[in-house]
């Protein structure tokens, strides 16, 4: 039995809001007791990785009450393969990784009632195991008509050079694919590559950030040349709720359904719930697409769902719920009131398509 069937959704709320409350000074106390156990590390990382650490430590709490909400201990341990992988290529081993969740973890223990202890200790016992895995490859060489010219796609938007980006795109549809193609396997794939080589310490910040806008200055380009549909199957909203920052894969959604014949208006990421209301409110909205990349941003999507159904009529307004948040857990999306889920491009088209063909 899961977690998600043993505890309700509202149980699971209240465990992770209890986390946020106290995120600061359990960040600040474990860390304190991290370097009182190591020594040297204050000697090889000084004050800022001192504050670093509580940093990630909050972090890492974050994800937690996330995981927890969703109720996937899955969750979790995705988020710490990918941040012992992370913090690996930056130098620190995956057992300090490991120790240090379990000191959250006991620290949590000792503050939060004992009915919520249980559930704590499974999902860090779970994200220590997954912080000392053996660390799989997942770098593939990508094989189709299209492969070639992604790769020097990703060679341009990690080099900085945005013409050469979008003429590589351009010329792309100038022979002949599809518009769609070109969001999926160069710019969605492209994406794909960079994040992974930011984490694996491959690319800064500052060049992963580079890249990301690039293909956005890219998408721009192309976003003209996409032709209205002979039939408009339905007017949409997309967006991202209040705090999430991740906006290229939701902006790729927006664009291709509105290739597909669907009246969109994006709202883009980061979006205050008031006006999300009003674009669905003015926009006459029959579907509103919800995105949330980060764990942490569930609450806010729960928030807005329920504000949604609450100021309009449920039979005449779809919502559907996508990003990475959903990964582990796709079943969530109805229990957090949503009728659909989509993690990537290609299943959004098909979720739409599906529900409304036309």
């Amino acid at each position: 039995m899961s977690i998600g069937e043993i505890y309700n959704l509202q149980e699971r709320i209240s465990i992770a809001c209890r986390i946020g409350e106290v995120k600061q000074p359990v960040a600040e106390a474990v860390t304190e007791e991290f370097f009182r156990r190591h020594p040297d590390w204050l000697a090889r990382y000084g004050e800022r990785g001192r504050r670093l650490a509580i940093e990630d430590a909050k972090y890492h709490l974050d994800f937690l009450a996330g995981a927890i909400e969703s109720g996937s201990v899955a969750s979790f341990e995705d988020y710490a393969r990918w941040s012992s992988r992370m913090l690996a290529a930056r130098g620190i081993a995956p057992q300090f990784v490991a120790e240090n969740f379990r000191q959250l973890g006991e620290s949590l223990n000792r503050i939060l009632s004992e009915d919520s202890a249980e559930m704590i200790s499974s999902y860090i016992q779970a994200g220590s195991a997954a912080c000392t895995e053996k660390a799989e490859d997942i770098e593939e060489v990508k094989s189709g008509e299209l492969a070639q010219s992604q790769r020097l796609f990703l060679e341009s938007i990690l080099k900085g050079q945005r013409e050469t980006a979008a003429t590589i795109a351009l010329e792309v549809i100038r022979c002949g694919h599809q518009i769609i193609d070109v969001y999926t396997e160069i710019f969605q794939e492209s994406q794909f590559q960079v994040g992974h080589l930011w984490e694996s310490n491959k690319i800064s910040v500052a060049e992963e950030h580079m890249a990301t806008a690039i293909t956005q200055f890219v998408m721009a380009r192309v976003y003209p040349l996409i032709e209205p549909a002979e039939r408009v199957r339905g007017r949409m909203v997309i967006t991202g709720v209040e705090g999430e920052m991740h906006q290229i894969g939701a902006n790729m959604v927006a664009d291709v359904l509105e290739a597909r014949g669907w009246d969109v208006r994006f709202l883009g990421t980061n979006m205050p719930h008031q006006g999300i209301l009003k674009a669905v409110e003015d926009h006459r909205a029959d579907v509103v697409g919800i995105s949330a990349t980060m764990l942490f941003n569930l609450p806010k999507v729960v928030q807005i769902i329920k504000q949604i159904r609450e100021n309009f009529d449920a039979d005449n307004l779809w919502i559907f719920v996508g990003g990475a948040s959903f990964r582990q857990v796709p079943q969530l999306y109805s229990e957090i009131g949503a009728d659909g889920y989509a993690l990537n491009l290609g299943a959004a088209i098909a979720l739409l398509e599906t529900r409304f063909p036309v």
